[in-house]
């Protein structure tokens, strides 16, 4: 079962935005779409949701068109949650509760589900169930985004759309972030679709990349391949490699060998680099 686009473009005020985008999005996995500004990322992920009325090619959901409405245009997907950028912002409720409950009303889940939801959804994002009763308009700035991530999480998304979540976000507060929503992902064996700038993020967290640039789909692969192998696309998009990959190529200069590591995460990355330094200080020493 998947999510699958057929050579889809899509013109926006005249100009085209999306040209001949062919992929497929398996469930389960925690894909990652980066690209420079104005590559076609958010785009991408709005016809995804259903959030872009028109265009040319064809998608199937699970093997199955889409609907549409009586002119043909296509309709939002219920099973996908999309988190835009600074969602805490997009709260207009009074209380936590209210914010937490709109969204399942919407969706017709009855009210029993949607209690029974409240508590496990609230662990899940690391808030109180005493938060319930508060306004938004008195917590933290990270608290809401908090309440704002889990409003989406309680219709229980097949599918999550994240676009630049954790901007604005100090490191740990951005790790934090990150862990909860992969710690979901996988014990839901939900899919993600994760549109980030950050590198170091989109190597520590992703099973498959994709590169986009102006408009077109470069690249999609697993992330090892891409940091470590077809770094050409990133060139050709004018990306930078991750921070630890680029430490990786530093030390590998400057001691002349070729270090094996099984990832590109950062953790396997400094496991690796630490045993080539420390062994070049010891035979130094020698």
């Amino acid at each position: 079962m998947a999510y699958e686009l057929k050579q889809v473009s899509v013109s926006l005020a005249g100009r085209e935005v999306l040209r001949d985008i062919s992929c497929t999005l398996q469930e389960g996995k925690w894909i990652s779409i980066i690209g420079p500004t104005g590559a076609g990322k958010s785009t991408f992920a709005k016809v995804i949701k259903g959030l872009i009325p028109a265009y040319k090619g064809e998608y199937t959901l699970h093997r199955q068109p889409l609907p549409g409405d009586s002119k043909g245009r296509m309709k939002a997907v219920r099973e996908i949650g999309y988190v835009f950028q600074y969602p805490e912002q997009q709260i207009f409720e009074t209380t936590v509760y209210k914010e937490l409950t709109f969204g399942p009303k919407m969706l017709g889940h009855s009210r029993g589900r949607i209690e029974e939801a409240l508590e496990p959804v609230l662990r899940q994002v690391g808030l109180p169930a005493e938060i319930l009763s508060a306004s938004p308009l008195v917590l933290s700035g990270g608290q809401k985004r908090r309440v704002a991530i889990a409003s989406v999480l309680i219709t229980d998304p097949k599918l999550l759309i994240l676009d630049e979540p954790t901007a604005g976000l100090d490191p740990l507060s951005r790790q934090a972030l990150l862990q909860m929503l992969r710690e979901w992902q996988q014990a839901n064996h939900r899919t993600v679709l994760f549109i980030s700038h950050q590198m170091e993020d989109v190597a520590e967290y992703s099973d498959e990349v994709m590169v986009f640039h102006e408009g077109q789909l470069l690249g999609h692969s697993d992330p090892g391949t891409l940091f470590m192998k077809n770094t050409e696309i990133l060139r050709r998009a004018g990306l930078p490699l991750p921070e630890p990959v680029q430490l990786l190529r530093l030390v590998e200069e400057l001691s002349g060998r070729t270090i094996e590591v099984d990832s590109c995460r950062e953790r396997d990355i400094f496991d690796k680099v630490r045993l080539v330094w420390e062994a070049r200080g010891l035979h130094h020493d020698e």
